[in-house]
């Protein structure tokens, strides 16, 4: 880095990687969820996606320190120590929020705060407790510490069919039923015997596991606890 040309170039390129990143992945996000693909795969995107900006914070200020390595690096120094603060609670957040369990709606207990997450930022969180919201710095956690007690309701289910439709016209009706959980992982499995399936799914919250199976039934689909149909 020689001069303030390539610095502004470095941002300039940052900047439209991260762009580039952030539409990519409300894409593929998008298109995880409408095939049921696992969470498993959209927490990777986000992990990635979060570590991101502190990566590309320290390349640009890597950068900044490079043109004049004495002054430039003081004054980074200085805006550090004035800022520590909030970046003690940025850091602690990135812990906290790379967890696959830490999720708006999950109820959490932070020393004597507990209730459900209302909302997540970059420094801290809004937790919905009896007394009203309560908003909560990262840094408290590492003093008090965090406990996750709950997610989401969802309700994980496993299920055998039988029917004479093809496999893919059975999945593409069980897939798009609206009360699967978005996200969720969803299998279904060739059984050993003909025109016998295992569904795997996840019921999303609040829905019931009759309107599933009625609409099983009325699309030509037989439902079982086990593989044998006969008993």
């Amino acid at each position: 880095m020689t001069s303030w040309n390539d610095l502004i170039f470095l941002i300039l390129t940052v900047s439209g990687v991260y762009l580039v990143f952030f539409f990519c992945f409300l894409l593929i996000s998008d298109y995880l969820k409408k095939k049921r693909i696992s969470d498993r795969n959209l927490y990777w995107l986000h992990r990635i996606r979060l570590l991101y900006k502190p990566i590309a914070w320290l390349i640009v200020i890597g950068g900044f320190v490079s043109l004049d390595p004495l002054p430039h690096g003081f004054l980074v120094l200085i805006v550090v120590g004035l800022g520590f603060r909030q970046l003690e609670n940025y850091v602690s957040g990135l812990v906290i929020r790379s967890s696959a369990m830490v999720s708006e709606g999950t109820v959490v207990q932070a020393g004597k705060i507990r209730g459900k997450i209302q909302k997540i930022a970059s420094l801290g969180m809004a937790i919905a407790t009896d007394q009203g919201e309560r908003w909560v710095w990262y840094k408290s956690f590492n003093k008090a510490g965090f406990t996750l007690l709950s997610t989401q309701a969802t309700q994980q289910r496993a299920i055998f069919l039988k029917s004479q439709l093809p496999y893919n016209e059975i999945k593409n009706l069980v897939f798009n039923h609206p009360v699967l959980a978005l996200g969720k992982e969803i299998r279904l499995k060739k059984g050993s015997t003909e025109h016998v399936y295992l569904l795997h799914y996840t019921l999303a919250k609040g829905a019931s596991n009759e309107d599933l199976i009625n609409f099983l039934h009325e699309n030509e689909m037989a439902t079982h606890n086990s593989e044998n149909f006969d008993k």
